[in-house]
């Protein structure tokens, strides 16, 4: 089979793209990404049959049946991340020591709740070490009801969340006792193909994934903790702004917001408390 060659992605061209993205998500993509666009849209070209980025551009802006249907796709293109799991361990302990130990104290009797949100949840690492941390820290209450909810935009690392198996890279933080503790090991097919571990179903049955939008709010539940962490660097200002706000409307009061470790609220407006370094308070 031939392989298609394509002109290079012109910079007006990945204006158009950048435009579109910021238009359907709020993400904000500097010059500095065209590489990135360039390598991953190309896959979209190949295949749909397509031999240049303007009649890409052209085939998913319009107002048409097929353009709503590679949507999805152009999304996942443009926000496939990789990540691992417990990065920044300091996040889960700061859910374990101060979190959860608040959220058990403000409500009387047996029966106890904790809801947390993972709001960009990528392929699962963050909400499974979220799991994680919450089973090991509510064995002294075993009435307690746990929601635990994993978003994203891209439907693609979703389905990568429901499957919950993993390669080294993933869990190659993580002690080899712990990897034993909460993963099973899957026999390779082949001697050549890298180790994978999936996530005992003890740590899966309370996660739900669902996509969504951070600029849409999260209507029907609000929760004690969300981590949304390391995606705010994609937008810009009034876009933070916008999603700053539907989270902290989607917050109990005396929630968290837990953010990346490079990023913060202070060239935003927002009615959160500063805690410490990347955590915030309602």
């Amino acid at each position: 089979m031939l392989e298609i060659s394509f002109a290079p992605l012109s910079h007006q061209e990945f204006r158009l793209f950048a435009d579109l993205i910021y238009k359907v998500a709020g993400i904000s993509l500097r010059d500095s990404k065209i590489a990135l666009v360039s390598n991953r849209l190309r896959k979209r070209l190949k295949a749909i049959g397509l031999d240049s980025y303007k009649s890409y551009y052209e085939y998913i802006s319009g107002n048409t049946k097929k353009a709503q249907d590679e949507m999805p796709f152009f999304i996942d293109a443009i926000t496939t991340n990789e990540t691992y799991f417990f990065r920044h361990e300091t996040d889960f302990e700061f859910l374990k020591s101060v979190v959860i130990p608040e959220v058990m104290a403000r409500q009387t009797g047996s029966y106890k709740s904790l809801k947390v949100w993972s709001a960009a949840s990528s392929t699962g690492e963050e909400p499974y070490s979220l799991a994680i941390t919450i089973a090991e820290s509510l064995v002294n209450y075993p009435n307690c009801n746990v929601q635990l909810l994993g978003t994203d935009i891209n439907m693609e690392v979703l389905r990568a969340c429901e499957r919950a198996t993993y390669g080294p890279y993933a869990v190659s933080r993580m002690t080899q006792a712990a990897i034993n503790k909460y993963f099973e090991k899957l026999k390779p097919e082949d001697p050549d193909d890298e180790e994978r571990y999936v996530v005992k179903p003890e740590y899966k049955k309370f996660i739900k994934f669902k996509r969504h939008n951070l600029k849409d709010i999260m209507l029907g539940v609000k929760f004690d903790c969300i981590f949304c962490r390391n995606v705010l660097i994609y937008f810009d200002n009034e876009s933070k702004t916008h999603v700053i706000e539907n989270l902290y409307n989607t917050l109990n009061d005396g929630g968290y917001l837990i953010l990346g470790h490079a990023e913060s609220l202070m060239r935003i407006k927002s009615n959160f408390k500063y805690v410490r370094p990347s955590i915030y308070k309602k």
